[in-house]
């Protein structure tokens, strides 16, 4: 089964209510390319709260 956002972009963001977890979602066919800086995105995330990393693009906002 295939996952894709609308958009055709990844989704990467964090829970709106439980700010401990980190959602990724959306990578079918080929977000394996982009797993070395997904990782690097998500463990920012999950550690720092926020990344230096250009991904605000691939918020959950950008759907509301």
């Amino acid at each position: 089964m295939d996952t894709m956002t609308p958009d055709e972009h990844f989704l990467i963001d964090r829970h709106p209510t439980e700010k401990s977890i980190v959602i990724a979602a959306g990578f079918s066919r080929h977000g394996f390319k982009f797993a070395p800086i997904i990782g690097t995105i998500l463990a920012d995330l999950a550690l720092e709260r926020s990344t230096k990393e250009p991904a605000a693009f691939l918020s959950r906002k950008r759907f509301s």
